[in-house]
């Protein structure tokens, strides 16, 4: 039998995210009804319907063991596109677009540099405290696993500061922290005017980078930077061994898609105005689409990611709440999943498995996190519904209960339980 120290019985629904896993486990998501999952030393050994678990497991004497008494479990989400380090908010950008003041207006008027002047002024353990009350709520709706931006400090030393709270923090919390570089965030007012500079500059930082980051991140838009500038620093950060992301065509069409895919870029972030050609670059790549309608929504823009042109074009399509002080301040992926269905018109078990095991591929986690089945790391969320399906419906609302990572309940009825992290992950 498989030894356990850990084991969830009584599940109402169980949603593995792997179809295909076991007999049992029944559609797309791979549910099993009255299902159950056992795990030892962080990761799951097995899973299927409770009545088998019994005869599969064999439970340590100091086991946690937790009943959901019917509720519905899903692999804890996994947000590839977060930015996490900064200080300041812009609350007033919000309010400002609210009366007729566009995004791109706000680009040259303060926005970004607003944060940026922010974040430059504190100091590194105000920034790690931020971070880390940032880092629980994220748990506390249900998301084990994100991808964390710097680039709200654009000089050498505030970039690799924003990379030192990350990995001091990754020490400190359960929540799983994948860092990424995003020095080509925006030209920073130091050098206005003088983009090549910048990058010229940026490029030098890199190997310090590399150090603390796994993933290296531009922008590619009207008001950040060009094809070329990208094509630079991305190419210079793959020579580095960063595998690649970008921002690309959130505010107009442009050749950044493009860019990634022939790259070999992880994912393309945003990718809302999208030509045809972008489209089918995509569906015939290995690179995710991370589509981020939480800012669509925040910006007051009626102009979505074509998700549906892209899921029948065979693209892997993934979600994230891109949360941020300026354009996206949620870390609630369970309302990102609302607008996955209202707004992208995807099923809610494509938005699940966009907000799971595809969000896991787009931050290269999909061997450790975003299903659940043996092997893998046991995250897990509890949540206070019937079916899956009631939780992009109960829209804005956080229906978590109870969040299990590596094993290890770390918030029951919505207060996270214990600061320390989980595990220790390389790097």
């Amino acid at each position: 039998m498989l030894e356990a120290d850990f084991a969830l019985f009584n599940v109402g629904r169980l949603v593995t995210a792997a179809a295909g896993c076991h007999p049992a486990a029944e559609g797309p998501v791979g549910v099993f009804d009255r299902g159950a999952l056992a795990a030892q030393a962080g990761k799951i050994v097995w899973v299927g319907p409770m009545d088998e678990l019994r005869d599969a497991v064999r439970l340590e004497p100091e086991a946690t063991v937790l009943n959901t008494h019917g509720r519905t479990v899903l692999p804890g989400f996994v947000d590839p596109h977060t930015h996490l380090v900064f200080a300041g908010d812009r609350t007033g950008d919000f309010y400002r677009r609210a009366l007729g003041e566009t995004y791109a207006q706000q680009l040259g008027s303060g926005g970004i540099m607003q944060t940026v002047r922010a974040t430059r002024a504190a100091s590194e353990d105000a920034l790690l405290t931020s971070a880390f009350q940032r880092a629980s709520t994220f748990l506390r709706h249900g998301t084990t696993t994100i991808e964390a931006k710097t680039g709200y400090g654009l000089t050498r030393d505030s970039e690799l500061r924003a990379l030192r709270v990350l990995t001091r923090l990754q020490r400190l919390h359960p929540l799983k922290i994948v860092p990424c570089f995003l020095g080509a965030h925006v030209l920073p007012e130091d050098f206005e005017g003088s983009a090549d500079e910048y990058v010229d500059e940026l490029v030098s930082w890199l190997p310090d980078a590399r150090t603390s980051a796994e993933l290296i991140d531009v922008w590619c838009d009207p008001g950040a930077f060009n094809e070329d500038q990208c094509r630079r620093i991305l190419s210079a950060g793959r020579d580095l061994g960063f595998a690649l992301t970008a921002h690309a065509s959130e505010l107009a069409p442009g050749g950044g898609v493009r860019l990634a895919v022939e790259l070999g870029a992880r994912s393309v972030d945003h990718a809302v105005y999208l030509e045809e050609s972008d489209i089918r670059a995509l569906g015939a790549s290995d690179t995710v689409a991370v589509l981020l309608p939480g800012t669509t929504f925040f910006l007051g823009s009626d102009r979505y990611a074509p998700a549906r042109r892209l899921i029948d074009e065979g693209a892997c399509v993934a979600l994230g709440t891109d949360f941020n002080p300026g354009t996206s301040y949620t870390q609630n992926p369970q309302f990102i999943l609302t607008l996955a269905v209202l707004k992208l018109r995807m099923s809610p078990e494509e938005a699940i498995l966009a907000a799971t095991i595809n969000g896991a591929r787009a931050v290269g986690m999909e061997a450790l996190v975003g299903t659940l089945e043996p092997g893998k790391y046991c995250d897990l969320a509890v949540y206070t519904a019937g079916d899956y399906r009631e939780i992009p419906y109960s829209y804005a609302m956080n229906l978590v209960e109870s969040v299990v990572v590596a094993g290890r309940v770390v918030v029951r009825d919505g207060q996270v339980l214990d600061a320390a992290p989980a595990i220790a992950l390389a790097g």
